[in-house]
């Protein structure tokens, strides 16, 4: 005991020649350069928190809503989807809207099973597509549109919905209430379907508790397009007909910063839920977020220098719009950023504990360590998340590594080409 505690002292004590027991100067130095450029995300993060958890106690009451009014036809993008079609239809036809003021149409995408039949057996309009030399969500629904369009089908506004989707059975007519006061472009609150069924699927519940929701809110309250996932988007007839999905592997996103370039910011609608499946195990994940990321990748390398000169000078694009869409771009993904940020919280609480000269940058890690779990935390509370949710954040460290994998699998492999995910009642 003695022994370690003159270890200890000796640490603090000038050595005889004048130099510091302690950490060299130059790793204190490129401790505050990391923790500077954490800084930047987690800030972000930090702010849009604040806002959301403001901006959720602002949400005006829920309030019986005039007749509807707003024609909607629903998209629904399939391909081999016979094992999870049939719930998401009846959800769709069950909804508390008008018949006559809503149609569902099916794009059976170069399916090799039953899909077809079974939707046009609840009552979808099913389109058959074969073209594998076109294959993908962006080009679906693009031929889909078209065939609308050419068939002069009557619409103001279209909804897009994956064919692994629950609803909610007031959906349409939350759209319903958007469209009427004035919005061109609306993303629901997307979450997860059987979010409790396995690890994997209730730690994408968590994630998307602040990637679907609490971000969201946020960017709408600041003046910022929301984002788009994918799935329960919907669109003004006009911004459906005049432009047109890519076949990117991320065409969601992309569509969305086109969007913002082009003046129209996406609004963000908490009421109008609905929740897909989540793979359950790990191992169906990783074609999924290996083409997430590679997409990611290629839309920061794209689309970051055009919203940057929007920022210096808006043509068209509110400034804080471009900035938001900026900040959000060059945000991580929420394992990889609290892996690093991890890293950097334990390194400065080692220098501090051993350098005689303690430095603020020594305990900027620790402060943005806790900034990121204060916007996990607030996150599931705002959607209300049960305790086993934040039990399950004690996986959060698998997670991290084997997000980790993937990454480094996207950065080897760029040329990541679309995959389907395999549904769960498949394995």
């Amino acid at each position: 005991g003695r022994a370690a505690h003159r270890l200890v002292e000796a640490g603090r004590d000038r050595r005889t020649d004048g130099q510091l027991a302690g950490p060299e100067p130059g790793t204190t130095s490129a401790l505050a350069a990391a923790n500077a450029a954490l800084a930047v995300p987690v800030g972000y993060l930090g702010g849009l928190t604040l806002v959301s958890l403001v901006a959720s106690r602002r949400q005006p009451p829920l309030r019986p809503a005039a007749d509807p009014t707003t024609r909607f036809v629903v998209l629904v993008p399939a391909h081999d989807e016979a094992t999870t079609i049939s719930t998401m239809l009846r959800g769709v036809f069950a909804q508390e809207y008008p018949a006559v003021l809503f149609q569902v149409h099916v794009v059976a995408d170069n399916c090799t099973d039953e899909t077809a039949s079974i939707a046009a057996a609840l009552g979808a309009r099913v389109h058959e597509r074969h073209d594998r030399s076109s294959p993908g969500k962006g080009p679906a629904l693009n031929w889909l549109v078209d065939r609308l369009v050419a068939d002069d089908v009557p619409f103001d506004a279209a909804v897009f919905i994956d064919a692994d989707t629950t609803i909610a059975v007031d959906f349409l007519r939350v759209l319903d209430r958007r469209f009427r006061n004035g919005s061109i472009a609306v993303q629901g609150f997307y979450g997860v379907r059987e979010a409790f069924e396995s690890t994997p699927a209730t730690l994408r519940y968590c994630a998307l508790a602040a990637r679907h929701h609490c971000r969201p809110l946020a960017r709408t309250a600041i003046g910022g397009s929301c984002g788009l996932f994918g799935n329960g988007m919907a669109f003004a007839r006009q911004l459906v007909v005049d432009r047109s999905w890519s076949s990117h592997l991320v065409e969601d996103m992309e569509f969305q910063l086109d969007l913002l370039l082009s003046g129209v910011r996406v609004e963000y609608e908490p009421l109008a839920r609905l929740e897909a499946e989540m793979p359950h195990t790990f191992a169906d994940s990783v074609t999924q977020h290996q083409r997430w990321e590679v997409g990611r990748f290629d839309l920061v390398r794209r689309y970051l220098p055009r919203l940057v000169a929007r920022v210096a000078r808006p043509a068209g694009t509110s400034r804080v719009a471009a900035a938001d869409a900026v900040a959000d771009l060059c945000v991580p993904p929420l394992s990889l950023l609290a892996v690093v940020t991890g890293a950097s919280a334990g390194l400065g609480a080692v220098l501090a504990a051993f350098s005689p000269n303690r430095s603020r940058w020594h305990f900027v890690g620790g402060i943005l360590l806790a900034t990121l779990c204060c916007h996990v935390l607030a996150s599931l509370r705002l959607v209300g998340a049960p305790s086993r949710a934040y039990r399950s954040l004690l996986h959060a460290p698998r997670l991290a590594v084997w997000k980790m994998s993937v990454l480094l699998r996207s950065i080897i492999g760029s040329d990541t080409d679309w995959v389907r995910t395999r549904r769960n009642a498949e394995r």
